[in-house]
């Protein structure tokens, strides 16, 4: 058994004096693609994202290069943009228990922001100056807001018993301007977890400095977004119920909750950084 000890203890002090470890600090940018799902037309615009990374891989030097792990801590903001041409149906009643059938549809146009941070877990290696990364990352968002503004919105009320429409009036529901500007705060998933790939080139400026170029790909495979598209509506025309002001309340939802039953985005881009080696060789 004390041989076992003391052979497990000189492995790990031979590693550890052999080890390389760098210190990295740099700036990503590129572009976000929501990849939303969604039963309406849909049609998204290239978002924006950009980073800082402090960043750090501990190497064990091989035959075949330095093969090790790479972790850190990252903050963030992304801004995307999409376009949606809807339409929803539902089933409301008046006073007198008339059935009525809705139709609402129109263009919605919505700009997500988000700020957020990421932990990385990442396998690394190095070989001749090439560098690669493979892992996973769990990023949290700090903050979210929405803005979505609806174009052309249409309601109309189809009356069964009586076989009429009623398009676009008050007696049915109807939008008013300040219904078709709004905002939305905590609209992105809180917590996400991210496929994550890089590669590139490490340039050697001295024993202990080196300037790094990488391409960077992170899919979101999993996320908290909640939606509730099948059971809430955008424009949500509420029953009839007074017959003294026989007016609806209309009521303009979230659009990432009532429209997209699943979002898993993709990032691509471009990380420059500073790296600065420690251990020895």
């Amino acid at each position: 058994m004390k041989r076992i000890i003391i052979c497990l203890a000189s492995i790990l002090m031979t590693l550890t004096l052999s080890a390389q470890s760098v210190l990295s600090f740099g700036l990503r940018g590129g572009w976000d693609f929501l990849l939303p799902e969604t039963g309406q037309k849909t049609q998204e615009k290239f978002g924006m994202s950009g980073a800082f990374d402090f960043g750090y891989t501990y190497y064990i030097p091989t035959k075949h290069g330095d093969w090790g792990i790479h972790t850190g801590l990252s903050a963030g903001y992304v801004k995307n943009i999409l376009q949606l041409d809807f339409e929803q149906q539902s089933t409301n009643y008046d006073y007198l228990t008339n059935e009525m059938l809705y139709t609402t549809s129109g263009t919605l146009d919505t700009k997500l922001h988000q700020a957020f941070l990421e932990v990385p877990v990442m396998a690394a290696v190095r070989y001749k100056g090439l560098v690669a990364q493979l892992g996973m990352k769990t990023q949290f968002s700090v903050w979210s807001e929405a803005n979505q503004q609806l174009k052309n919105p249409y309601i109309d009320a189809y009356y069964v018993p009586f076989e009429v429409h009623v398009p676009n009036e008050l007696i049915t529901g109807v939008l008013s301007s300040a219904d078709l500007d709004r905002k939305q705060t905590g609209v992105a998933p809180i917590f996400n977890l991210l496929l994550s790939a890089r590669i590139g080139y490490e340039f050697e400026i001295d024993a202990m400095n080196k300037i790094g170029i990488v391409a960077y790909m992170d899919y979101n495979v999993w996320n908290t977004h909640k939606s509730s598209a099948d059971s809430r509506l955008l424009i949500d025309v509420a029953p009839i119920t007074e017959s003294s002001y026989p007016v609806p309340a209309v009521t303009v939802n979230n659009a990432f909750s009532t429209l997209i039953s699943k979002v898993n985005p993709l990032q691509i881009g471009i990380s420059v950084y500073y790296g600065l080696e420690l251990g020895r060789k």
